[in-house]
């Protein structure tokens, strides 16, 4: 799991620094006359480095949102159809037949990934309204959890 999260944490990062050149020359070459010009004398020689800052922060930034959005559509698709097909496989189980809507294989149909792809943009939808946080009383209950997770970023940022 570590090494999964290792290579997923090193093209998050190869993706921010790929956007950082490209924002750094933007960056320098549109801001950086107008603040070399309004620095103290002494202090050019720093504008760069500080824009070169920036530009890493902001790429930064915009990799591990990307890379936010990325997760959350794979983990909404997969999670919408490990759902709808557990609850075709309990109907079946059950004996109930909603005339000719619930196959004894989901391979039979396309109802589950119908189903599930609703859910799954149901669920998405639902993350971005809360901005990919959890609320409160699930962020008590899921503490040891977010706990685990900040552990694991900071062992696969090593």
């Amino acid at each position: 799991m570590i090494a999964t999260l290792s290579i997923k944490f090193a093209r998050t990062i190869a993706m921010a620094v790929t956007l950082s050149n490209d924002f750094q020359k933007t960056i320098i070459h549109y801001a950086g006359p107008t603040i070399i010009s309004a620095v103290p004398k002494g202090y050019e020689r720093w504008v760069p480095v500080v824009l070169g800052w920036l530009a890493k922060s902001i790429a930064i930034s915009l990799a591990w949102s990307i890379q936010t959005v990325i997760s959350a559509c794979t983990s909404a698709l997969e999670g919408g159809l490990m759902v709808t097909r557990s609850l075709l496989r309990i109907l079946v189980r059950k004996g109930i037949k909603l005339g000719s809507f619930i196959p004894e294989r989901h391979e039979d149909t396309y109802i589950d990934e119908v189903c599930g792809y609703l859910l799954a943009a149901v669920g998405l939808y639902f993350q971005f309204r809360i901005g990919f946080d959890i609320s409160f009383p699930f962020n008590i209950l899921l503490l040891p959890f977010e706990a685990t997770e900040s552990y694991l970023r900071w062992v696969t940022a090593k």
